[in-house]
């Protein structure tokens, strides 16, 4: 589960950084995760999993248009939405938090100015 931790912090870094297309292949290994803690897991109910789709949806629609605002507010959602889900599966003990800074130092969040291909792999 601790590449289910880090995909979101590099999300949010991503989307502070404003670095949008980072962000977008950021939230599509998010959802990978979330794909694969339902199999991996068993006792993870999959409603669990579905209640973090609006969320998602707000943070993919947030990176379309380059809102910043509302990329914050909907990742506050999801993480809100992961607190939710440990406290059903009996693991309120596992408390996630928006990021306060990013431990990545060894990776460049800032945009790149066009390199690269669209956020999809």
């Amino acid at each position: 589960m601790s590449a289910v931790q880090f995909r979101p912090m590099k999300l949010w870094t991503a989307g502070a950084q404003k670095n949008w297309q980072l962000a977008g292949y950021q939230l599509e290994l998010v959802r990978d995760s979330l794909t694969e803690a339902v199999a991996l897991y068993t006792d993870i109910p999959v409603e669990n999993i579905t209640m973090v789709d609006p969320p998602i949806r707000s943070i993919e629609r947030a990176i379309a248009a380059r809102n910043s605002a509302a990329f914050s507010r909907a990742f506050a959602e999801l993480t809100t939405g992961c607190n939710a889900c440990h406290q059903s599966i009996g693991r309120g003990f596992i408390v996630m938090k928006v990021p306060a800074a990013s431990p990545f130092s060894n990776q460049s969040f800032s945009p790149q100015g066009g390199k690269g291909n669209d956020a999809r792999r």
